[in-house]
């Protein structure tokens, strides 16, 4: 799983999106699951691995500080 580029901010959004990528709808309920995102929508992702988008309520989050120290 991983977080999509595609996603825009717009801070007079009065509905935000959080978007992040992953390999199945089911990805996208475990990731509700576990960070505590209400699940919006799950669209179609061109990817061929990243199957689908999980769309978020809520500001955009990215996992960069969580993964930050493990890259070189």
């Amino acid at each position: 799983m991983t977080e999509s580029s595609r996603a825009t901010t717009n801070n007079n959004d009065p509905d935000p999106e959080n978007v992040h990528s992953a390999v199945s709808p089911k990805k996208c309920r475990e990731m509700e699951k576990k960070y505590g995102w209400p699940l919006k929508d799950i669209r179609p992702n061109p990817d061929p691995i990243l199957k689908v988008d999980c769309v978020f309520h809520g500001e955009q989050t990215s996992f960069q500080e969580m993964w930050g120290d493990y890259q070189d």
